[in-house]
């Protein structure tokens, strides 16, 4: 997926593991886990009966939210993985949504909970499904790829579902418009440094993203879909005022 020696720069001794096979035991385990945790998560807060449970787990989450890219960077470089320019920054979606989660969790800052809800579920989500840059079981980065992405998508869940969080007016368009300013970002990085940040050179390999046409059409394909997938996960919300 990542071209060209000119952006690659290799870290440690070993070889590159081979790709997470979708959909297999290693990636439905982690799907599994993905669920137990935030299952569990959602249960202790809303019985009301384990409130110092519930913190020691939100700062557990928020803990490895904030940690979660130097950690994949840190088991690339244990396992012998190159680090290649398309992931030297924390500039993916799901790396600015770990960030946000971290801040709607610690400081339940109402715009970084709208991201992490909107992002986390219509993006960081699929990735979570359709894994195209994670690393086959017992790969370090493997761990660390599912920390990452399965704790954004249980701050998501948990942040309605747990702790009784709603968007506020106006969150569904908000959320889109930081979104479009976010690809600005990345494809301004993108331009001067060759990257694949936010997927605008080149699609993620088996992705939602090989059905939405050739470069540049499923750029704004990706857009559109993300203006609706926003406006039905608020939908919800909106029929209950």
């Amino acid at each position: 997926m990542f071209e060209g020696a000119s952006r690659l720069i290799a870290f440690g001794p070993g070889a590159a593991r081979g790709l997470l096979p979708h959909f297999g035991p290693a990636h439905l385990a982690a799907l599994a886990a993905t669920v137990a945790a935030g299952a569990a998560m959602v249960w202790w807060a809303r019985s009301g009966r384990w409130p110092a449970r519930v913190g020691r787990a939100e700062t557990v989450l928020a803990t490895l939210l904030v940690t979660a890219y130097p950690a994949m960077i840190l088991t690339r470089f244990a396992d012998g993985i190159p680090v290649h320019i398309d992931v030297m920054y924390p500039l993916h979606l799901c790396d600015v949504a770990a960030v946000c989660a971290f801040f709607a969790l610690v400081f339940r800052h109402p715009l970084a909970a709208e991201l992490t809800y909107f992002w986390g579920l219509a993006g960081t989500l699929q990735a979570l499904l359709t894994p195209s840059t994670c690393y086959d079981f017992p790969s370090p980065a493997y761990f660390a790829f599912f920390i990452a992405h399965s704790g954004v998508v249980i701050a998501a869940l948990y942040l309605p579902l747990g702790l009784g969080w709603r968007p506020r007016r106006g969150a569904v368009l908000r959320a889109w418009y930081w979104g479009l300013g976010y690809l600005g970002l990345a494809g301004a990085v993108d331009a001067l440094t060759g990257a694949n940040y936010a997927f605008l050179r080149r699609k993620a390999e088996g992705s939602l993203m090989e059905v939405l046409g050739p470069w540049p059409l499923y750029v704004f394909a990706m857009a559109g879909l993300a203006l609706v997938l926003f406006a039905v996960l608020g939908l919800p919300f909106w029929r209950r005022r």
